[in-house]
């Protein structure tokens, strides 16, 4: 009887033992799983890129603060490495990066997944040729936020553009010649798109 109770005492031990071992690694291997996270936080943070952080709020309403005091608040559209795009029911903006002082984020919007598709592979020349198709009125800031030229779009091409200048309210006739500008397209801060009416 009494070799029973002995047998049985040490039983209780071992598993009591290895109770405390089991989780003294399960404890470990949390702490591990935490830190491993934690540790990976970290480096997605450092690594993180303007253009794939800002692509979370697409479709959200953003404040974009420009050079020379332009401030825009607008939809955001789609971003890419060197620029970002915004709009609203009148107007779009194609914004490069080196002419944004900040960016204020919407405090209630949960941010989405960054799309790996969202324009990111698409250059800012295409999208100049694209408003040059729309034929829209244009006015084209430089990267200090002073105006450089507003009118039509006349020419997109690698590294430049071509703008007939005329006023907001006045079209290009193809009758009448009017002047034009030729822009290299690393002096654009930003170009505003208005739709014709």
């Amino acid at each position: 009887m009494e070799q029973e109770f002995v047998s049985y005492s040490w039983h209780m031990r071992w598993d009591s033992l290895f109770d405390d071992l089991e989780a003294q690694l399960a404890e470990q291997g949390r702490a591990q799983l935490r830190d491993e996270i934690a540790e990976n936080t970290r480096i997605e943070r450092a690594t993180a890129e303007l253009s794939g952080s800002l692509s979370r709020f697409h479709g959200c309403e953003l404040s974009v603060k420009l050079a020379g005091r332009t401030e825009i608040r607008a939809r955001l559209g789609p971003c890419a490495e060197d620029y970002f795009c915004l709009e609203t029911d009148l107007s779009q903006w194609v914004i490069r990066y080196q002419a944004v002082e900040s960016i204020a984020l919407p405090a209630a919007t949960r941010p989405a997944a960054a799309s790996s598709t969202q324009g990111r592979a698409i250059r800012f020349s295409a999208v100049i040729r694209g408003m040059l198709r729309d034929r829209s009125r244009c006015q084209i800031y430089g990267i200090h936020g002073l105006p450089i030229a507003e009118g039509t779009l006349g020419q997109a091409a690698k590294d430049f553009l071509v703008i007939s200048t005329h006023q907001r309210d006045e079209y290009v006739r193809s009758s009448e010649p009017s002047a034009q500008l030729m822009i290299p397209l690393g002096s654009i801060g930003w170009i505003v798109a208005t739709a014709l009416n």
